[in-house]
């Protein structure tokens, strides 16, 4: 299995590019989705409470409009939460590429270099849209720009992300450009034809 990590700034659209790898046949996991899963459990929501506090719960219900807004504004309640899930997310992440018989594993990690996981992956994918193609695009699913702006600030510069993957796929286009990139990666990746089959 070829274990590619799929990585880039807020708003570059690397959810869009996970599914073009998915209707191509490869093993595609995103991270947001494993740490949805962990916000489930009652004893991550405990520890949580203990790292950031009891205003980003409602009750007992954790609320994420909460949690962002300290995470993406207090860099030590940030690193605190980060601290708990981040681990988690990976293990679960390597336990179920570890059961999987894909030829191509595709796993969304937004914050690849900033926590220092790309050695666990073979390849690396930046996906890159500038800053105001990423801001329009977020304020047209509800983000507001000073909202997005905070979270592009605590990652990594998308000229940086680009400079350390091994491919790079610009996501400023339309859909089929997007599609045509992603196709040839898999392609160059699996020795298939990396056809998106919609």
């Amino acid at each position: 299995m070829v274990k590619v990590a799929l990585t880039g700034n807020y708003g570059s659209g690397k959810s869009t590019v996970l599914a073009i790898f998915r209707r191509m046949g490869a093993l595609c996991i995103d991270a947001d989705r494993v740490v949805a899963g962990l916000l489930e459990d009652r004893d991550v929501l405990e520890r949580i409470r203990k790292a950031a506090g009891s205003g980003v719960f409602e009750g007992d219900e954790l609320s994420k409009k909460k949690l962002a807004e300290l995470i993406f504004t207090d860099r030590p309640a940030r690193e605190a939460v980060e601290g708990i899930i981040h681990p988690m997310v990976m293990e679960r992440i390597e336990a179920e590429l570890s059961k999987s018989g894909a030829e191509m594993a595709v796993v969304e990690v937004p914050l690849l270099y900033e926590k220092g996981y790309e050695d666990i992956f073979d390849k690396v994918i930046a996906v890159y849209a500038d800053e105001q193609t990423a801001l329009a695009r977020l304020g047209e699913s509800g983000v507001s720009r000073e909202s997005a702006r905070r979270r592009l600030a605590v990652q990594m510069p998308a000229d940086q992300k680009i400079k350390k993957a091994d491919y790079v796929i610009n996501n400023q286009g339309d859909i089929g450009e997007t599609a045509a990139q992603a196709g040839r990666i898999y392609g160059e990746l699996t020795g298939k034809c990396g056809k998106d089959r919609k």
